[in-house]
């Protein structure tokens, strides 16, 4: 019992800080439902990378995640994403943004995200000689917002730049980047903002790398959160931050030659990297999924990849040529949900507070195994004990609570890898 107590006090002392993270995630699709010569419905099959999606997905769980290469045949792809790989298995709180391609390119950019945390306040476009630039404001939903008119704001930036390594490539990359920074400089104010996407650069000393990190105007200059600067194709000292491709030998549709590149990435303003406003990076969370940096000129499961459980390496190596980039935001604001706790890396349990008759958890599985939940009060005393079924991935449990009585209780999750207790507040 004294075990108990002590686990119950560990996790009443996180929750008094006043502040969230939030997950960012950036991923080329390659080609999602968009059909071409050598891109085809054989070696390209939506249905299939549906599944791989939602692995990836499932395993990470963005608050925020800004996708490259959807079709841009109309919005029913878009659509198609959110409603069948992203709100599926009890998930019902991802939203997207509107579908935009003032040039009818056959791909567009778009963002998804937790709208039960962000709110799309406004969006705006860039059109570029390719595909639009896409601009996201975001509110983040602070229980602090009707309490005391507070909140802090994020803008997202999703592009993905001209492709090839010609000179006149690289010219049209430069044009698009700098019709984004010209547009940040009419802004009073760029605060805190993040750009994202497939770049295709080799180099930082490419004229549209230069423009987002050594902008003329000082105020408006993006960074690169990790600091790894330098000539990145094919250079094995950037192994570990290269994000294409995930094949060495092309199916027809994908890039070859094994991971050599590093052409997606999250870039942050100053105010994100100095925590200005509310909004900091947390260190060392910038990564390329299923990256471990030993697959130099490889594909993603040669040699044998732990970083990520296998099911998700599979996904990765079959889903796109490009690894998803992802890294993580401190808000200093009172959370959103009451309860969110991690007993390992990936091993995630959320509860939103304050519940009534029902109380919803979210829960991230490493594998196909039961959870032993027993609920406690605040004595300590026994008030239930039941066993759930989880599935690789995040699962949702809705738990009668109708019967309890007001006030806090304590969930007790135990599974094959440990435990751990979380706090619900029952009104």
């Amino acid at each position: 019992m004294k075990i108990l107590f002590l686990s119950i006090s560990f996790f009443i002392c996180i929750y008094v800080s006043a502040q969230d993270t939030i997950k960012i995630m950036t991923y080329n699709l390659l080609g999602y439902n968009s059909f071409t010569s050598y891109c085809t419905t054989t070696n390209n099959n939506p249905s299939l990378k549906d599944g791989y999606l939602r692995t990836i997905f499932s395993y990470e769980m963005p608050d925020i995640f800004g996708v490259n290469e959807v079709s841009g045949n109309g919005s029913a792809s878009s659509k198609h994403l959110l409603d069948s790989v992203f709100n599926v298995n009890g998930v019902t709180w991802y939203n997207r943004a509107n579908y935009v391609n003032s040039n009818n390119s056959p791909l567009i950019n778009n963002i998804y995200y937790d709208s039960r945390k962000l709110y799309l306040y406004n969006q705006n476009y860039i059109p570029t000689s390719y595909r639009d630039i896409m601009i996201y404001k975001f509110y983040y939903k602070s229980p602090d917002i009707s309490a005391l008119n507070d909140t802090v704001f994020l803008t997202c930036i999703v592009m993905h730049l001209k492709a090839g390594s010609t000179a006149s490539d690289q010219t049209e990359r430069a044009d698009e980047t700098s019709l984004l920074m010209n547009y940040l400089n009419t802004l009073s104010n760029m605060g805190n903002c993040v750009v994202m996407g497939d770049f295709n650069v080799q180099s930082n000393t490419e004229a549209c790398f230069q423009n987002l990190i050594n902008y003329s105007n000082p105020n408006v200059r993006f960074y690169d959160p990790i600091n790894k600067l330098g000539t990145w194709n094919n250079n094995s000292a950037f192994a570990q931050y290269h994000t294409q491709s995930t094949f060495v030998n092309s199916n027809g549709c994908s890039a070859s030659g094994g991971m050599d590149d590093r052409f997606d990435f999250i870039l942050a303003s100053f105010y994100v990297m100095n925590n200005i406003s509310k909004i900091s990076y947390v260190p060392g969370s910038y990564m390329a999924v299923g990256q471990d940096g030993n697959r130099f000129n490889q594909s993603i499961g040669n040699p044998a990849n732990y970083s990520v459980p296998a099911n998700v390496v599979s996904a990765l190596g079959n889903m796109s040529d490009h690894l998803p980039v992802v890294l993580k935001l401190k808000i200093l604001q009172t959370p959103v949900f009451g309860v969110h706790e991690s007993d390992t890396k990936s091993n995630t349990i959320v509860c939103e507070n304050p519940v009534e008759e029902t109380a919803t958890i979210q829960i991230y599985s490493e594998n196909d195994e039961p959870f032993v939940l027993t609920v406690f009060d605040q004595q300590g005393r026994l008030i239930s004990k039941d066993t759930y079924q989880m599935h690789s991935g995040y699962n949702v449990l809705t738990i009668n609570v109708s019967d309890f009585q007001s006030g806090m209780c304590f969930m007790n999750f135990v599974h094959s890898k440990g435990s751990a207790t979380i706090k619900v507040i029952k009104k």
